[in-house]
């Protein structure tokens, strides 16, 4: 040890002017690599390229206009960060080569979906309910199953304004019946069914009664949702019906063009019946 300590004496006593010189250069480098880190890792540095003004624009205008690109986007730790930094020299090159072509250079991702462990500094998992107290999301249970945040919330950041929220047909991808289940109360404290959908006669008048309400509010979330009865046969056709279907027809003509057009019974009677 002393022996080394003697020649790193001598070598600065023999060379003053190279140890200083290279004492400020590593100074120098150390200072740039920070300030480069510190300026490259604010949200408007993303906004000097082209290619992230939407995102930077929808992001600033969000709920998360006060957390920055790295709370979310980069895993915690110094060498995380540096190595993301180094990973993205290629946006650099592709913004300034690319630019002019049709198709803008692609931007990094092999980091850019926040994990859950980014959105758990902000929020618990423990939430039950939504904001608007007419949902129920045990948001722990979905972790457990294997989601994550991003799954659900993709667009609650870098969204258009009215895209924000997690629309119904994302809830479906698993509340199919079959992977979680679909029934209306699952997942809904305030759905319940209408008074006029308990009437004896509602499968009878309820295509009457959709010209004057909306049934969208209820029954937009899967768009199958008629057809799931009016693509099978109604019970009236299932016995005897070709042999008793002229004289349905005649008594109630406008029950048949429900479904049927002129044209389904040329194809057997050959005129217009």
């Amino acid at each position: 040890m002393n022996s080394l300590l003697e020649k790193v004496r001598n070598f600065y006593e023999n060379n003053p002017k190279r140890v200083r010189l290279a004492l400020i250069a590593l100074v120098a480098v150390g200072v740039f690599s920070y300030a480069a880190l510190e300026f490259t890792s604010q949200p408007g540095f993303c906004y000097n390229c082209h290619e992230m003004h939407p995102a930077w624009n929808n992001w600033k205008s969000s709920v998360h206009a006060e957390v920055t690109c790295n709370s979310c986007h980069i895993k915690p730790g110094f060498f995380n960060l540096v190595f993301h930094k180094m990973a993205s020299y290629k946006e650099i090159i592709a913004h300034f080569t690319v630019q002019n072509k049709p198709n803008p250079p692609a931007i990094h991702a092999s980091e850019l979906e926040p994990e859950n462990g980014a959105c758990e500094q902000c929020h618990s998992m423990n939430r039950q309910f939504s904001f608007s107290g007419d949902l129920k999301v045990p948001h722990e249970l979905h972790i457990k199953k294997g989601l994550t945040c991003p799954t659900c919330h993709s667009r609650v950041v870098h969204g258009d304004p009215d895209q924000r929220k997690p629309k119904m047909e994302v809830c479906l991808t698993c509340h199919d019946g079959k992977k979680a289940p679909d029934e209306c109360g699952t997942c809904h404290t305030k759905k319940a069914v209408p008074e006029s959908h308990k009437q004896a006669n509602w499968f009878q008048v309820h295509g009457r009664m959709s010209k004057v309400i909306n049934c969208g509010k209820c029954h937009n979330w899967r768009p199958d949702w008629c057809m799931q009865c009016h693509k099978k046969k109604p019970q009236s056709h299932l016995t005897m019906w070709r042999t008793n279907h002229g004289q349905r027809a005649k008594a109630d003509r406008k029950g048949c063009n429900a479904c049927h057009k002129t044209e389904f019974c040329l194809r057997c009677h050959g005129i217009q019946p």
